[in-house]
């Protein structure tokens, strides 16, 4: 009897810990491990170089030789050369509105104003007599109004070179010339001085221009550069003579164009959303991150 009553608590105590056991493994048994999901690549947002700008500038106009002629109307064929036509070094202002068609491409439309001072010599003609000649002088206001096509190279920290061409019109208003003799050889008593209504006329022009840019800030740009324009010819004086000796004579000057060198600075401002330039460097989308995500885990189930 004692014997059969140690093997029952005997089978208790192992039916007990093996319980225990079982219960324990339930415990510590292996997490579920779940794939965390595969991040999303948003493409970088990419700028939008494209929009309106204004532009407007100043500059300094060099100094240029040119040259022109007159006829006098009664001499048959007669035809008298400038030995010498100078533009004085004056000023000149201009403005525009353009659209940025690409990155690297623009175009405008502008208007610039050139004032010119004049001086000349030109020889006489025949019925004054040989050997002798003007000292003349005048004044200009030229006005130019062009198309012009701009190529913008990549930049260089935050300047951006440029080079562009440009073809319009000009017109042309001469103010009066003043002509004065010289040379007492011609056998005139005290000097002989001649005045010429200016005419006005319109002519083809076109223009050649180089410089750069500097970024001020996203949309504003600083522009130095170099312009050349070339006006062609035209007419530039008709015959009003005041005090003369000689009667009354028609006579008709043309000029031959002119050269107008100018280094010009102004500002650029830009209304596209992107803008163009460095600065401000263009916002993209944020990177996903691909660090190692951490394990998750989830809650052990006890049984």
């Amino acid at each position: 009897m004692k014997s059969m009553l140690l093997t029952t608590v005997a089978a208790v105590g192992v039916l007990s810990y093996l319980g225990a056991a079982a219960q324990a493994a339930d415990i510590i048994e292996e997490p579920i491990y779940v794939e965390p999901p595969v991040p999303v690549y948003e493409e970088p947002v990419k700028e939008n170089y494209s929009g309106w700008y204004i532009r407007g500038d100043a500059g300094y106009l060099f100094s240029s030789t040119g040259s022109g002629d007159y006829r006098v109307f009664g001499e048959e064929g007669s035809r008298y050369h400038y030995d010498e036509l100078k533009l004085k070094g004056s000023y000149t202002v201009g403005a525009g509105v353009g659209y940025r068609v690409a990155e690297h491409f623009r175009a405008d439309l502008s208007l610039d104003y050139y004032d010119l001072d004049i001086d000349g010599r030109s020889d006489c003609p025949s019925y004054v007599g040989f050997g002798c000649y003007y000292n003349d002088s005048s004044s200009a206001d030229v006005w130019t109004a062009m198309a012009n096509a701009y190529v913008d190279l990549p930049y260089f920290g935050p300047i951006a070179p440029y080079f562009g061409a440009g073809l319009g019109f000009a017109h042309v208003s001469y103010g009066k010339m003043t002509n004065e003799i010289c040379n007492p050889t011609c056998g005139v008593e005290g000097n002989f001085i001649g005045y010429h209504d200016g005419e006005d006329s319109w002519r083809f022009a076109s223009s050649l221009m180089a410089g750069a840019s500097v970024d001020l800030t996203k949309q504003l740009k600083l522009d130095v550069g170099y312009r050349y324009t070339r006006v062609f010819e035209g007419d530039a004086f008709g015959y009003d003579q005041v005090d003369s000796a000689f009667g009354a004579r028609g006579v008709q000057g043309r000029d031959d164009g002119f050269n107008l060198h100018a280094v010009r600075a102004g500002l650029r401002y830009e209304f596209g959303s992107g803008g163009f330039g460095k600065g401000k460097e263009p916002v993209y989308a944020a990177a996903p991150a691909y660090e190692e995500p951490a394990p998750f885990y989830e809650e052990p189930v006890y049984k």
